[in-house]
């Protein structure tokens, strides 16, 4: 398992911040590997392929090409961990990820439609339900992901697009597996380039420094 960070060169200022809170809150993690345009990450391997936003799942996929691993944890680099990630867990759904499974997405389950499965705390999103394929937080097999990318778009479209391409996709219908504040449809951390006033309280009780300004708020 590798886990590949999603960024991109604008958010260079969050290095530190995502550094801090993953070295923290999961200090055993597998080895990570930044996705970049142009600039290298200080703290880890850093992966870069400059092409346009427009063609983004193009670089992901040039990029997921190079890694030598047939399970990659997707993390956005704007996900600052808040409390010790469920490596139990994470270590279940590797176990399981195989056959028609995409993804196990570590997201929390918010439809009542998903459907029961053999998985513990993992429900399976119904085929054709809004955000079925989801780029968000979770556990992939590579090669199923570089197909359900294999169009070329901006990272928007992935997830109105949704190409299922067939497969399976499971959701975590228990407690946090990662933690990064998320709440179904309230954003947290960075938001359509902005920041979200909710990281406030957590960066000044991590002692993390950011010049919110820059950049200012999402209201």
């Amino acid at each position: 398992m590798k886990i590949l960070v999603l960024s991109c060169d604008k958010n260079e200022e969050i290095f530190d911040a995502f550094h801090h809170c993953m070295e923290k809150y999961y200090p055993n993690h597998p080895e990570i590997i930044y996705a970049m345009e142009t600039k290298q990450n200080p703290y880890y391997k850093t992966i870069c392929k400059n092409y346009p936003l427009e063609v983004w799942t193009k670089r992901i996929r040039e990029t997921l090409k190079e890694i030598n691993d047939e399970q990659i944890l997707i993390i956005m680099d704007d996900f600052f961990i808040r409390q010790p990630v469920d490596e139990k867990r994470i270590k279940y759904a590797s176990k399981h990820l195989k056959g028609s499974i995409a993804t196990f997405c570590f997201e929390k389950s918010w439809d009542s439609n998903d459907e029961e499965t053999p998985y513990k705390d993992f429900k399976r999103r119904r085929h054709g339900s809004d955000y079925e394929v989801c780029i968000n937080c979770g556990l992939w097999q590579r090669n199923k992901l570089i197909d359900v990318l294999s169009r070329d778009s901006n990272p928007w479209d992935v997830e109105t697009n949704q190409d299922n391409r067939g497969y399976d996709y499971l959701i975590n219908s228990g407690d946090y597996i990662i933690d990064w504040g998320y709440e179904t449809w309230k954003p947290t951390g960075l938001f359509k380039g902005k920041w979200c006033r909710n990281i406030i309280p957590f960066f000044e009780k991590e002692g993390i420094e950011i010049d919110y300004e820059k950049r200012g708020f999402y209201d």
